[in-house]
């Protein structure tokens, strides 16, 4: 590990984060409402692009920052068709937990962990293994009554090489998880074809 991954092993994921062109991979996340499996693609300054497979298997959402909307299509890939323009804050392409397709990247997500960080204290745990793979645990909570939102506590697992996080859990005043999201199958700086976020 380095050290700057000692010092602040958050903001060295962060930069990490923010000096690739793009990624993809597999999300997992388990919530109140159920399970939902998405196949997420960035690509900077900012494009998302998300294939469900649950609970709406089969709908597409692309977000393009030079219009600032998201398309959707509901039913299947879009093909050439013209799929519904909707604002990111509309209900219809917001996750089950409110998380908006525009703020859905991971330098968000850790730019969110830094938020908390600066009410409260991080810790790093022993390491773990997961899916075969060295991880740094990492617990960022707040100072108690100092939650700047709804997340009191951020537990992340931080890949040992690349500080790519592979799962997050969020968790309430009370102690309650209220989300984890796995990350599975990510490629780094992908080939995205010309058609993936502009079809």
């Amino acid at each position: 590990m380095t050290a700057a991954a000692e010092d602040d092993p958050i903001a060295a994921s962060l930069a990490r984060v923010d000096a690739l062109e793009g990624y993809r991979l597999t999300l997992r996340s388990q919530g109140e409402r159920g399970e939902e499996i998405i196949h997420y693609s960035y690509r900077r300054p900012g494009y998302v692009r998300m294939d469900m497979e649950s609970p709406y298997r089969g709908a597409v959402m692309i977000y393009r920052p030079d219009s600032g909307k998201v398309q959707l299509w509901p039913f299947g890939s879009p093909g050439g068709r013209a799929g519904l323009s909707l604002r990111p804050t509309n209900r219809m392409v917001r996750s089950a937990r409110g998380h908006r397709v525009d703020q859905s990247d991971i330098g968000t997500l850790l730019r969110n962990v830094q938020r908390l960080q600066a009410h409260g204290s991080t810790r790093r745990l022993e390491p773990v293994a997961l899916d075969g793979q060295r991880m740094q645990h990492v617990v960022v909570e707040t100072e108690p009554g100092r939650a700047p939102g709804e997340v009191a506590r951020y537990e992340l697992w931080l890949d040992d090489e690349t500080l790519f996080p592979r799962r997050v859990a969020s968790y309430d005043r009370r102690g309650e998880r209220l989300e984890r999201v796995t990350l599975e199958n990510v490629s780094f700086d992908p080939a995205f074809s010309p058609s993936h976020f502009h079809p």
